[in-house]
């Protein structure tokens, strides 16, 4: 699912339990959600490089502008569209800022790992036709 820069952050940071609502996640002068904005580069960079993303996002944009939708490499706007599945940022986000805080993030990493894993294999089922003879019956 397509969110935004504000909702990603917003969703991630009252998880972890740092904020209790967001006005702007772009602009914030918070340090924790300016280092939440910076991290969203680094998960999209480790979602890049696994399948489906590197498939289907192979020119590296994981943000578009939602005014003109134009393709971005950072976000600039709270209202930057991630095209990232929103749920795989969210616990990525969670994980590397807990990481680069010192705290334990293990359940975080396992919850990001496996929407990645699921995203790939979601992308890469092939519907296998085992009706080898037509549907006659072999004697």
């Amino acid at each position: 699912m397509i969110t935004s820069v504000l909702s990603c952050i917003n969703q991630a940071s009252k998880e972890i339990g740092i904020s209790r609502g967001l006005q702007s996640a772009v602009q914030s002068l918070d340090q924790n959600i300016i280092q939440m904005v910076a991290l969203m580069n680094v998960v999209a960079g480790e979602c890049l490089k696994s399948e489906p993303y590197r498939t289907t996002i192979g020119d590296g944009v994981w943000i578009i502008d939602a005014v003109a939708h134009t393709p971005k490499y950072a976000a600039t706007q709270d209202s930057d569209l991630i095209v990232i599945d929103d749920r795989i940022m969210i616990d990525g986000l969670k994980y590397r800022f807990l990481k680069a805080k010192g705290f334990e993030y293990g359940e975080e990493l396992r919850d990001f790992l496996e929407g990645l894993n699921k995203a790939a294999a979601a992308a890469n089922a092939e519907l296998l036709d085992l009706d080898i003879d037509g549907g006659d019956t072999v004697q």
